[in-house]
């Protein structure tokens, strides 16, 4: 059974239940009230038959007439056929015994048996005060029609039933499938997400709890699509990182193996010793290099920083002393230019930071030209550059230089030893620092890389 079944079938029964319930205690009140009304008006009428009976015997004894049962009778009689036009009868008793109205012998019994045993006759009895207390007047009055009102009532309560019920039903349905409704659609949008639809949205304006829960509901929908796309993203990015590891191990394994099976040729000279032991050499040296840049990688995914006050300066002499033999051997210079005195971080993977970017540009510059290094503030920040007046980039190249294993050049990488994860490094060591990084290259004009660390009188003390 649906939700909106249940509440259907709950608010009917409640609703005609509490109905009944207020309209049976109405009723019964109203009778209740009628019949007191009646009673207090028998009570009253008796009352004033007895006072008048009362007087009119009282009269008679004064004219010196003794009271007879015929007379009694006679009294009885004269009052009891007035009132009977009223719909009322009166009985009177001596010492118990039916006076009035006269009947055949036996039958008066049966008679006040029968009138008893009536259902709609409203009977009072009360002595006379004395001295006639030895008589007894009774007041019977029918109130049939009070009978049949109630009786038409109780009709008209069951026709009310069968009228509102159904009414009720109908109305119900529309107002609980409409109420309901926002349910609806929330169980149908997260059927379509289910099945992998996580675009869609639950389109309800409404300020109320359903319309709360169709706003949250979107923002969990539009939370689940985004990371199912990061899955996908970072799914897609481990596939391609694999493939490009496969692919930069399979070409030196291949050569390697190739020369091994060279050196281990009996006929082979010296000179061809050399020059395969040197390629041997050389790439062992790259895949050294690039199981490093993965470790490298690893440890900054997994290794929390500490960081503190670096000096920009010795910062800068340490990417210089590692790099500048191989600026050198390439024709070019490096220039080291700081405005700033320190800034805020981890002064080795900062390191590895500069001398990466610097590995990247040397391919890319000509002989002759110059790999700047630069540290000046910029809007409370500082900021950390490598410039180089190289090649460039095109839109495609910037869009994917941090990708891991890509290469602008690929010739010019693989004959400097470069695997294409020097920027990918970078900006991990950037995220590692939750600073940001910009990149900017025309493409035959140069590349210029920044870092935007957090200047020193900007942090916390290191605890």
């Amino acid at each position: 059974m649906k939700f909106w079944h249940k509440i259907l079938l709950a608010v009917l029964v409640l609703f005609i239940a509490a109905l009944d319930v207020s309209v049976v205690m109405v009723m019964k009140k109203s009778w209740q009230l009628n019949m007191d009304s009646e009673s207090e008006r028998a009570a009253s009428e008796q009352l004033l038959i007895t006072n008048n009976i009362y007087e009119n015997l009282d009269s008679i004894q004064v004219r010196g007439v003794s009271l007879n049962p015929a007379l009694l009778v006679s009294v009885a009689k004269s009052y009891g056929q007035y009132y009977r036009k009223q719909g009322i009868e009166l009985e009177l008793r001596e010492n118990g015994l039916l006076l009035y109205p006269v009947q055949d012998g036996g039958s008066s019994g049966q008679e006040e048996v029968r009138a008893a045993q009536e259902e709609h006759i409203l009977t009072l009895a009360m002595p006379f005060p004395a001295p006639y207390e030895h008589l007894e007047l009774a007041y019977k009055r029918d109130i049939s029609g009070l009978y049949a009102q109630q009786e038409e009532l109780n009709h008209f309560f069951v026709m009310i039933n069968w009228i509102v019920g159904p009414l009720l039903l109908v109305l119900l349905y529309l107002l609980i499938r409409q109420l309901t409704k926002p349910l609806k659609l929330l169980s149908e949008t997260t059927k379509t997400i289910a099945e992998g639809d996580y675009s869609n949205r639950v389109e309800l304006n409404s300020r109320d709890e359903f319309g709360e829960l169709a706003f949250n509901f979107n923002k969990m929908a539009a939370v689940i699509e985004q990371r199912m796309s990061d899955l996908a993203g970072m799914a897609e990015d481990r596939q391609r990182m694999v493939d490009n590891l496969a692919h930069e191990l399979r070409t030196p394994l291949t050569s390697m193996q190739g020369f091994a099976e060279l050196l281990t040729s009996a006929n082979i000279g010296q000179e061809d010793q050399i020059k395969a032991g040197q390629y041997i050499l050389s790439e062992t040296m790259r895949l050294k290099n690039l199981a490093f840049k993965l470790l490298d990688l690893s440890v900054l995914r997994h290794q929390p920083l500490l960081l503190a006050e670096v000096d920009v300066a010795t910062l800068f002499e340490t990417a210089a002393q590692t790099e500048q033999q191989r600026v050198t051997d390439n024709g070019l210079l490096l220039h080291l230019d700081s405005s700033i005195p320190a800034v805020w971080g981890d002064a080795d993977l900062l390191a590895s930071f500069l001398v990466n970017l610097i590995e990247n540009a040397i391919p890319a510059s000509q002989p002759g030209s110059t790999i700047r290094l630069l540290a000046y503030p910029q809007d409370g920040e500082g900021v950390l550059e490598v410039q180089d007046s190289g090649s460039g980039m095109t839109e495609e190249q910037r869009r994917r230089a941090f990708e891991p294993f890509y290469r602008a050049d690929p010739s010019r990488s693989r004959a400097y030893g470069n695997a294409g994860l020097g920027l990918s490094l970078c900006r991990q060591i950037a995220e590692a620092h939750q600073a940001r990084v910009e990149l900017q290259s025309v493409s035959g004009q140069g590349t210029s890389i920044r870092i935007f660390l957090q200047l020193p009188n900007n942090c916390p003390p290191t605890l």
